[in-house]
């Protein structure tokens, strides 16, 4: 029921809050969506993986090529970009996942480097100066209400999917391969295929997320798309509200969403040693939150949360 509330809530908020706020909750459901998507193997599996962006990115250009290039129409490309992130993730992750640990991390974001550079030099995507995308032919609040429930439906049908693989066989697999995969696979799980199923889910996730942000956004360039910061910040949330459970992506983005917010609020505000807050303090802030969990909270604040309930059933 509570569930049912909130998500009635959601969909009633869309039409009766400011413009403003409209956009910055569909930045929120988006981060959601991409939290969760990577939960599926960082989380799960303990895979940690910093080229999520690639498949956000390869999902956003996919759109923008499909659209302005060869005139597929927009609603179509959404799936199709899906399928593209798919494809890469196929060609260059599962390779890839042949590493564990820190080697698998540093090649994901090398991945993520190296697409990148690709997509800079390639003329079908514009280079460097990016690809301007058909922009809805309704009013701007219109336009913010229509990706706000775009964003909703899938963060929904993302948090779903999670909370079912948590409870799954799949689920399960994947956390005796985060565990110790050595014994698991001589237990008789199959850990190559488990990994590569997770890896692919995500990244279809991603690259619908990609789609929908290049029409959100109207234009998009190498540097923003494949920003390294969406691919930290997905991890950072995901780490803050929990690794492995479908909670810690809902409630790790907010939290830290909001705070990125503030802080770039009060940056032009608050005197520091004589001049103004730069706008790039968010990033030690968050570095600062990352230790402290790391030291106080490990497992996020749904490691806390479970932690207090196992308290009370003890007493």
């Amino acid at each position: 029921m509570g569930a049912a509330a909130a998500v009635g809530l959601l969909a009633v908020l869309g039409v009766l809050i400011p413009l403003d706020w409209v956009t910055t909750l569909s930045a929120v459901f988006m981060y959601i969506l991409l939290a969760e998507s990577w939960n599926i193997l960082g989380g799960y599996a303990g895979y940690l993986n910093f080229g999520m962006v690639t498949f956000f990115g390869v999902g956003a250009y996919t759109a923008g090529v499909l659209c302005t290039q060869y005139n597929v129409h927009p609603l179509l490309t959404i799936p199709l970009a899906g399928v593209m992130a798919t494809v890469v993730a196929l060609l260059v992750g599962v390779p890839a996942l042949r590493l564990r640990g820190v080697y698998f991390a540093i090649l994901t974001l090398i991945i993520s480097f190296l697409t990148q550079v690709l997509v800079t030099n390639l003329d079908i995507t514009g280079g460097a100066s990016g690809i301007y995308m058909p922009s809805l032919p309704f009013d701007p609040f219109t336009n913010e209400q229509i990706f706000y429930y775009a964003f909703l439906g899938l963060m929904l049908l993302a948090v779903l999917l999670a909370f079912i693989i948590e409870r799954s066989r799949f689920g399960y697999a994947l956390v005796a391969i985060r565990e110790d995969e050595d014994p698991a696979e001589i237990l008789g799980v199959h850990t190559t295929w488990l990994k590569t199923q997770a890896l692919l889910l995500g990244a279809f996730l991603a690259g619908v997320a990609g789609a929908i942000y290049a029409f959100h956004t109207s234009y998009i360039e190498p540097q923003g798309t494949f920003s390294l910061d969406i691919s930290i910040d997905v991890v950072l949330m995901s780490l803050v509200g929990g690794l492995g459970t479908w909670q810690g992506p809902v409630i790790g983005v907010p939290l830290m969403l909001v705070t990125a917010q503030v802080l770039r609020i009060l940056a032009g505000e608050l005197p520091f040693l004589g001049s103004t807050i730069p706008p790039e303090f968010d990033r030690v802030v968050f570095g600062i939150i990352l230790i402290l969990v790391a030291l106080l909270a490990p497992y996020g604040v749904m490691g806390l949360v479970r932690r207090v309930r196992g308290r009370r059933l003890t007493v």
